[in-house]
């Protein structure tokens, strides 16, 4: 079999077990816990989405999909996406809210009010990214994601100082995505899109108005199952729709548990 389609069959599985999960976690908690329906109903867009995402993944400057179809369109996704990964930014302001809250630390409760803006931005740069075919707004992006991380990792790590036991190892577990989510982002994701950036400069790409760039990502895909494209994107997508997807899962559990 073809490796990009043994990693897509991969991640297709994965994701139907991520769907499972959010069903169970709805089945298990929720008639015992209506007050988290907002981060039940966050988490399952995003479950959703990663899922859809997954089916049908896509490269969005290169204009790459594995499959041509409709619902591959470049704009569609980037739309859900944008949806996705706001869904994630309240989950996690709604989770260093309820910490602050825990802790009664207003330091922590007021950061988390800059989470969903950090986030809003970074969609902004993501998309002028995607219209305009130019790398170096995908590596701005990453960097708005930087900050949000490096603002929640600070929270985690004020916390585990004031608490004890289980609470312990959330705080811990928490960090640890944080390092592990900067590691990546930092010494791959945004190396790779200033990378990107600069090869266009010396190849003299035109890069596109935001009006033509958003038809080109309406109607223009090009399908490819080319090993040596997708290997490229590999990490982060698996990172996104894997780990990520459990983190959301994670942060309606220990809502509906701990906070």
């Amino acid at each position: 079999m073809n490796k990009t389609y043994a990693w897509w069959c991969f991640l297709c599985v994965v994701s139907v077990m991520n769907i499972l999960t959010w069903l169970w976690v709805c089945w298990w908690q929720f008639g015992d816990a209506k007050e988290v329906i907002l981060q039940l109903v966050l988490s399952g867009l995003y479950v959703l989405i990663c899922a859809f995402r997954s089916f049908l993944p896509r490269i969005d400057l290169e204009r790459y999909c594995l499959y041509d179809t409709p619902l591959s369109s470049i704009f569609l996704g980037r739309s859900c996406a944008t949806v996705a990964e706001i869904c994630f930014s309240i989950q996690c302001a709604l989770l260093l809210f309820g910490l602050g809250r825990l802790l009664d630390s207003s330091l922590i409760m007021g950061i988390s009010y800059f989470v969903v803006p950090i986030i809003v931005i970074a969609q902004v740069f993501c998309w002028y990214a995607a219209l305009t075919l130019n790398h170096f707004w995908h590596g701005m992006e990453e960097s708005a994601w930087v900050v949000m991380i490096v603002l929640a990792c600070g929270c985690f790590m004020v916390a585990f100082q004031s608490v004890e036991g289980v609470y312990q190892t959330f705080m811990l577990v928490g960090m640890m995505s944080c390092i592990g989510s900067l590691y990546i982002m930092l010494f791959v994701d945004i190396p790779m899109y200033f990378g990107r950036r600069d090869k266009g400069l010396k190849a003299g790409l035109n890069y596109l108005s935001v009006g033509k760039g958003l038809e080109d990502a309406y109607h223009r895909r090009v399908q490819t199952s080319d090993w040596r494209i997708w290997k490229k994107e590999v990490l982060w997508i698996t990172s996104y729709f894997t780990l990520g997807v459990w983190l959301s899962l994670s942060m309606v559990v220990l809502e509906i548990n701990y906070f």
